[in-house]
């Protein structure tokens, strides 16, 4: 079932605030971050991690914003690339102008923003991707257990000379991966390559059968107290066995040893029901545009 590719306390009181520097026009401007730790709406939650992801600490230049109806990581001089998760239209003007100066990077719009949609929609260069449902799981360690089904096996995927000697070849598991979801038209080499381009952090798994064949996926990248879940695919022949289920258990389980406390993704139509009854709740529909640009 695909699943769309900061340790404090659960309660919105527990908050972090800090000054950052970014380059920019020549000078060198302080810009006043906060980082809520969230309680409240499930948006509010996808907000955080989604700057937690993408700017929480980052040295890559971006400077990270939280306003209303916006949150990411805005271009600079350092570094001209976008990523923004836009919840409504109160964020259509400052979208509007920081667009303009990406080169690349991802905008993620909620469906209901209907005009940042519309704007977004008609920028030359920038490529609409489908639509996936963000879903968040407020506490980790809520999620029930569920093991994998007689016949199948965890094991971890090879994307370094470092791997395990039980690890499951990259290829193996986008083969997987491919079969499984439609909705991945890369080549089968640029798909591998971009898995084995992400950080060190993210942790992919495999669940094999009796004869070592990959069967379906899942992986997990963790910034402070949120995680991400990702890369979750079963084999048609797999389904309705409760594979999903517990390859993202197994992705949630993973995070939390290294420190994570709730957890978001991005659903496809056909997997989010899987999460649900994992206790994950939506927090919305959005479109993603996608700008590359050398």
């Amino acid at each position: 079932m695909p699943a769309e590719v900061h340790g404090a306390h659960p309660g919105l009181e527990a908050t972090g605030a800090g000054d950052i520097s970014v380059a920019g026009g020549g000078s060198c401007a302080k810009v006043r971050r906060y980082l809520p730790t969230v309680n409240g709406t499930a948006i509010d939650i996808y907000g955080a991690a989604f700057v937690a992801r993408y700017g929480g600490d980052s040295d890559d230049g971006g400077a990270p914003v939280i306003e209303p109806g916006l949150y990411g990581v805005v271009p600079t001089q350092d570094d001209p690339a976008i990523r923004l998760l836009v919840t409504d239209d109160r964020a259509y003007g400052r979208l509007t102008t920081e667009v303009r100066g990406a080169r690349r990077g991802i905008v993620n719009i909620v469906e209901t923003a209907s005009r940042c949609n519309a704007f977004m929609g008609g920028l030359r260069g920038w490529k609409t991707e489908r639509p996936a449902t963000a879903m968040v799981c407020r506490y980790i360690n809520a999620v029930p257990d569920v093991t994998l089904p007689d016949g199948l096996a965890l094991r971890p995927v090879n994307r370094s000379a470092t791997a395990t000697s039980d690890a499951v070849p990259l290829p193996d598991a986008v083969a997987v991966a491919m079969a499984s979801d439609p909705g991945i038209t890369d080549p089968a080499d640029e798909f591998a390559a971009f898995l084995s381009s992400l950080s060190l952090s993210v942790r992919l798994f495999v669940a094999v059968d009796k004869d070592g064949i990959a069967r379906a996926t899942s992986g997990c990248d963790v910034f402070g107290e949120y995680a991400r879940v990702f890369f979750v695919n079963t084999e048609p022949g797999w389904r309705r066995r409760g594979v999903g289920h517990s390859m993202t258990v197994a992705a949630l389980r993973t995070a939390a040893l290294s420190g994570a406390l709730r957890a978001v993704l991005d659903a496809t139509d056909s997997g989010a029901s899987v999460y649900t009854r994992l206790g994950f709740e939506v927090a919305g529909r959005h479109i993603r545009y996608s700008r590359r640009v050398p």
